[in-house]
């Protein structure tokens, strides 16, 4: 991702692996929590791994995210089902912080805090 886009105070305060079993061939590899002294380099870290996607390290895919509350991370995932129907009509979405999906239609954007909203908004809209 490159040194020179990260403070010169970056550190790692701690970092573990979630904990699981030998990994089979072909397995996704565990998931690994860091902390980092500061903010900013949390936020380089997810901007630069945008940027530079795929990243892969000796082979395997590396794959970023923010670690969210449980609760945030429900609310997020209750989007699913209706995020992979957007696909399919290839209408462009975002899922916004903490979970907020922005849906932009014929030009013009909408935001939607609850699934049950989209679902109304697209039939609405004959979608």
């Amino acid at each position: 991702m490159g040194s020179e886009h990260f403070s010169s105070m970056f550190r790692i305060e701690r970092a573990h692996r979630i904990p699981g079993g030998k990994l089979a061939p072909g397995r996704s590899p565990r998931v690994i929590l860091m902390k980092l002294l500061l903010s900013m380099d949390r936020d380089m870290i997810l901007r630069r791994a945008r940027e530079c996607s795929p990243i892969d390290y000796q082979g395997t895919r590396l794959l970023f995210f923010p670690d969210f509350a449980r609760q945030t991370q429900e609310k997020r995932r209750s989007f699913s089902e209706i995020k992979k129907r957007l696909a399919l009509k290839d209408i462009k979405y975002s899922l916004q912080y903490p979970a907020k999906l922005r849906v932009i239609h014929n030009g013009t954007t909408h935001f939607f805090e609850k699934p049950q909203h989209v679902l109304d908004w697209m039939e609405q809209m004959g979608i």
